[in-house]
């Protein structure tokens, strides 16, 4: 396929817009995988919140999950999680080895 741009020094051109050439073969591709996308619809309601708060036994099964505002928990279950020890944080989620 061959391509032909003519150029003049002196021509000026105020183009808002961009043209491609596309070959055909391209162009057929393109719309058989633009057919081929699947949609997927996610409800929210079954995705389960990350929990702020979580305390394993020694190996390594959850023993609870605390999910709400991390200071009103530990202010809550202050006890509890003075007696955990602080293993690590992931974001908003901290673990404690009970």
């Amino acid at each position: 396929m061959a391509l032909t741009i003519l150029w003049s020094a002196n021509a000026e051109a105020k183009v808002d817009t961009i043209n491609e050439v596309i070959p055909m073969e391209l162009k057929e591709i393109h719309e058989v995988s633009e057919e081929a996308i699947l949609f997927f619809e996610i409800d929210m309601e079954e995705v389960k919140e990350q929990p702020t708060i979580t305390f394993i036994n020694k190996y390594g099964v959850i023993v609870a999950e605390f999910y709400g505002d991390k200071s009103t928990l530990k202010n809550k279950f202050k006890e509890s999680i003075e007696k955990g020890k602080f293993i690590t944080a992931f974001g908003k989620h901290e673990f404690y080895l009970m």
